[in-house]
């Protein structure tokens, strides 16, 4: 008997697009393509993450009225938004999310037309969940528990479903096992599950994994066939790589192994017609079409989350270093060993990752310590699983204990500041009062034109003041006369 189809969450949006193309999509790109994704009929569309937020910022962005405009033009598909209660700007005060910061932000989404949110906390057993879980469930938010998959020997599945079982008393609707850097394998999967399922009871089982080591879409189809509750996939173009497994790729494969109820013709139409869009955006303004990765030990010992793994790769390669990607994997073990162990989850992983490639370029060992380091070293975010190198630790000295900064002091910081301004400003490490104000119709319309577009109009308008104007570069040769004189 075949297994039931699961639940598809798109995350074109929030993980697709920081990892393949290094967030580089703008509010308008989204409204754009919003649409398309909602016309594929997915259980959820991911709208907003912390990376998300922090892209926002760099851009001038108002991530709120985002927000707003991307719930009207999905109207009847449920929004999602991922929320980690650790931040990794490292502002003292402002790295751990107090229980009331929490509710506020559960109070806004769902003003804003949120229903779904994913609370992401690196060390889920430090007892910061809880809490939040049961304000969700009386606010009627659904709230899905991530449980961060690490491949580590104290990590056994056993360990892994009494954490799970946890999260669910504690009033999670969903629990999401959540393998941030791609190393599930299809024979852990097989253990893993069963085990998970067992202590779960009637409360449903997700799971978001990344592609780094190529075996993302492979794992995919297994979990599926062992009956996952849900599944977070995005469209071709914003998938695999360190991306999640490709919707269409996944449902064209099911329905050739005769696994869960086959797609119809009109709901495979409905994602090429979405794949099409995103390619043509991306072929428009330049951005990588998503292929899939090599198959590599790297990430194993690197175990660098989706997003980072795609930046550094990037780093490696223009320093001259891709023949190095091994011992720089490497050279993140022995820095994350040094450190404690932590999840190699924010706000962990990007220091860490930092400090190799520092290490990578010929800094001496530790000479230089990654702020973030320093952090995680004072347990800052909680004690390290293991314990850390006593050399370091010498250095750093000990970090006064601080409280987070509640909500109340930070209306006393920001007095004209609304929630929002100051939920954003915790979550970036930004001021209250700078944030983006938001944008007018005009600016949020977007213009379907490429840069080679742009670039003649502008040569087109100048011409008649030269004889002869010519431009030259990759992929680009324009000559342009004067017809006058």
């Amino acid at each position: 008997m075949n297994a039931a189809a699961p639940r598809y969450t798109d995350v074109s949006l929030t993980d697709g697009q920081s990892a393949r193309w290094s967030g580089a999509m703008s509010t308008p790109m989204m409204l754009a393509v919003a649409s398309r994704i909602a016309a594929t009929k997915p259980a959820a569309i991911e709208v907003l993450s912390h990376a998300v937020l922090s892209q926002c910022m760099t851009r001038g962005e108002n991530p709120w009225q985002r927000v707003a405009l991307l719930r009207e033009r999905c109207a009847g598909v449920a929004l999602r938004v991922a929320i980690s209660l650790l931040n990794e700007h490292g502002h003292q005060g402002s790295d751990v999310m107090p229980v009331e910061m929490a509710v506020l932000w559960l109070r806004e989404l769902k003003r804003c037309g949120v229903s779904e949110i994913v609370l992401i906390d690196p060390v889920p057993a430090g007892g910061r969940m809880a809490p939040v879980l049961a304000h969700a469930k009386a606010l009627g938010v659904t709230a899905i528990a991530a449980l961060p998959f690490v491949d580590e020997a104290r990590h056994s599945d056993e360990s892994l479903a009494a954490q799970a079982a946890l999260l669910a008393q504690a009033g999670a609707a969903r629990i999401m096992l959540r393998d941030e850097a791609g190393l599930l394998t299809v024979d852990r999967l097989s253990t893993l599950l069963p085990a998970l399922r067992a202590g779960l009871g009637a409360t449903p089982l997700d799971l978001h994994l990344r592609c780094q080591t190529a075996l993302g879409p492979q794992v995919a189809l297994e979990a599926v066939r062992l009956g996952i509750d849900g599944l977070d996939t995005a469209f071709a173009p914003l998938a695999n790589g360190a991306s999640v497994p490709a919707l269409g790729t996944l449902l064209k494969s099911l329905r050739m192994l005769g696994v869960a109820a086959p797609a119809t013709e009109q709901e495979l139409h409905a994602v090429r017609t979405a794949e099409q869009m995103l390619t043509e955006l991306a072929d428009r303004h330049g951005f990588e079409n998503g292929t899939a990765w090599v198959f590599d030990l790297a990430p194993y010992a690197h175990q660098l989350p989706g997003e980072l793994a795609a930046h550094f790769m990037r780093e490696l390669a223009e320093a001259g270093l891709s023949h190095a990607l091994h011992a720089y994997a490497t050279e993140c073990a022995r820095i994350r060993a040094d450190v404690g162990s932590p999840p190699m989850l924010p706000p962990y992983a990007r220091p860490i990752a930092e400090q190799a490639m520092l290490h990578l370029q010929g800094l001496p060992s530790y000479s230089e310590l990654r702020p973030g380091l320093r952090r995680a070293l004072q347990q800052v975010y909680g004690p390290s699983p293991c314990p850390p190198d006593g050399r370091l630790l010498q250095r750093i000295g000990v970090l006064p204990a601080m409280q987070p900064r509640t909500v109340e002091q930070l209306r006393s910081a920001w007095p004209t500041a609304g929630n929002t301004d100051l939920l954003t400003a915790h979550a970036t490490g930004t001021s209250a009062d700078a944030q983006p104000a938001p944008a007018t119709a005009d600016a949020l319309s977007y213009d379907a034109t490429t840069p080679a577009d742009a670039l003649l109009a502008g040569l087109t308008a100048r011409a008649p003041r030269y004889a002869q104007l010519a431009v030259h570069g990759p992929g680009v040769a324009i000559q342009l006369h004067s017809t006058e004189g």
